[in-house]
């Protein structure tokens, strides 16, 4: 018997059927599991995201405020007593030398402010890292000495009766009005807006943690609302923990930044201006002092000065009208004759401008000098002695204002951290039953 067999090519293929999975791509996160599984994860990533975003708008808005006090606050009011001081030292030096016998007190005084202007370069230098300030810092420093020099040449030369002692005094003088304080007023102007920014830094809006915070609480409400409609239970207790988590924290974080902000801004606003306004009126005043005295010795030059002095009377007429005007001005009371004053030195320097005028110089320094109510020594160093008091309020002021700013924040970056947190555990375990229904 013979068997054919046939060639395999002429065999019928196989049919070929193909293997399908079970399920689709992703088919998990359909199914209500899945979706209650998602929420879950969204819930607690938004709880993450919570935490992440308070602790670090709280973080920096501490750190800049204890850069404020720590570092820039103090840098700017170094620079400011430099200008100060220097100008303090520049009208005793013009004051010592017209008295001729030059007073001790007098003397004193313009050796003590030589030094507290020492000290404040030391101070600020060791603040300072913009490149251009450090320069300008140099620089005042440098003609500092050369100043000193000059007065000591004026005096030496005006105790043993010689007329050249005048012409170091001017020269003295220009130096200093024209360049020293020109690169101090710079240099304060400068720190004094670090302060103004890096204060305004703590005052922003924190947009990301609102947007963050805000889309968690309306994705819970979402969650809570679709998962009561689908297990048919109106209440999960995990949400609603979380939920009530979110709610202090935002309470307690949000009430701590609104102050912060309030605190921050009137050190801005209030405390901040109060001290740049006084410190400008006490700069000046002493520019003016400077003035009236030079045009004792400077004779036949009178003329400028004289225009110099009640530019800046009138500058700080103006200034202090505003500040007084002004609602939450720091250390009111103070200052609240200091228009009397001004109206007292400007009639005594009207007396002094008489007598230069007849050429009697003897009396018009005897009214610059002289101690009497009429005179302008008194009126001077009446309103000195109220700018110093405005000064060290104002500063004080400003200091407590920032240091209450930062100190309310202090606990809302951990206590933020784990509230956001616990939210999160809260909705894990507020979850996990409903997923074991569905075992």
């Amino acid at each position: 018997m013979t068997v054919e067999v046939a060639h395999p090519s002429t065999e019928p293929l196989a049919s070929r059927t193909r293997n399908d999975p079970a399920h689709p791509r992703w088919w998990f996160m359909w199914t209500t599991p899945g979706r209650i599984l998602a929420i879950g994860f969204t819930l607690a990533m938004l709880g993450v995201l919570t935490a992440f975003a308070t602790s670090t708008t709280v973080s920096n808005r501490q750190d800049a405020l204890t850069t404020v006090l720590d570092h820039t606050e103090p840098l700017s009011f170094a620079a400011g007593q430099i200008y100060t001081k220097l100008s303090v030292a520049d009208a005793a030096a013009a004051t010592a030398f017209i008295s001729g016998t030059e007073p001790q007190p007098v003397r004193q005084r313009y050796e003590q402010s030589i030094t507290d202007a020492t000290v404040a370069v030391t101070q600020a230098s060791s603040g300072l890292t913009d490149e251009k300030m450090r320069e300008v810092l140099g620089r005042i420093n440098a003609r500092v000495a050369v100043y000193t020099g000059l007065i000591e040449t004026a005096r030496t030369n005006n105790r043993a009766g010689n007329p050249v002692g005048s012409s170091y005094l001017s020269e003295a003088s220009a130096l200093m009005q024209d360049n020293i304080l020109v690169d101090a007023q710079r240099l304060y102007e400068q720190t004094a807006a670090g302060v103004d920014a890096e204060t305004s830094a703590s005052t922003r809006v924190p947009a990301p943690v609102i947007l963050v915070v805000g889309s968690t609480i309306v994705f819970g409400l979402f969650a809570h609302r679709w998962l009561a409609r689908r297990t048919r239970r109106r209440v999960n207790l995990g949400l609603v923990a979380g939920g009530l988590a979110i709610a202090v924290m935002v309470i307690w974080v949000g009430t701590a930044v609104v102050i912060s902000t309030a605190g921050s801004r009137q050190a801005k606003d209030t405390s901040a201006e109060s001290l740049r306004v006084i410190t400008n009126v006490a700069i000046t005043a002493q520019q003016a002092r400077a003035d009236e005295t030079l045009s004792l010795i400077r004779r036949g030059d009178e003329d400028a000065r004289k225009k110099s002095y009640y530019q800046r009377m009138d500058t700080m007429a103006e200034q202090l009208d505003a500040y007084l005007s002004r609602k939450g001005a720091v250390d009111k009371d103070d200052l609240a004759n200091a228009a009397q004053l001004l109206a007292k030195w400007r009639a005594a320097d009207e007396r002094i401008n008489a007598y230069i005028a007849v050429g009697n110089y003897q009396a018009a320094t005897q009214v610059a000098l002289g101690t009497g109510e009429d005179d302008s020594t008194p009126a001077f160093d009446n309103l000195e002695r109220a700018l110093s008091d405005g000064l060290k309020a104002s500063r004080t002021q400003l200091r407590t204002d920032i240091a209450s700013a930062r100190r309310v924040l202090s606990g809302t970056t951990v206590g933020g951290v784990a509230l956001s947190l616990s939210a999160a555990v809260a909705v894990a375990l507020g979850l996990w039953p409903r997923l074991n229904e569905y075992r």
